[in-house]
């Protein structure tokens, strides 16, 4: 077996995709996290904060059928409930 292949077999494959980047406009987001929100057609790079992009996810889902959207719904609690626990005093 190649490493390609145990590697997919363990769940390793994608795990970079898993960890949170900086991205050109100082959001930290997951390659995934981006590759949904572009799905959606939504902009990383015009959102300033997390609470512009929480905004511009909310914008989308209005008006939308309940569970049309779920991965943009699980995403938009993700990023609401970070949000919470880095500006939560500890």
């Amino acid at each position: 077996m190649t490493n390609d292949e145990i590697e997919e077999l363990v769940g390793l494959k994608d795990i970079d995709k898993e960890f949170l980047k900086e991205r050109e406009n100082g959001l930290l987001l997951t390659d995934k996290q981006v590759e949904t929100l572009n799905r959606h057609k939504i902009n990383t790079s015009q959102a300033k904060s997390m609470d512009e992009l929480l905004y511009m996810i909310n914008e989308q889902l209005d008006g939308a059928e309940e569970g049309e959207f779920e991965d943009l719904e699980y995403l938009a609690d993700v990023i609401a409930e970070r949000k919470y626990y880095e500006s939560t005093n500890k």
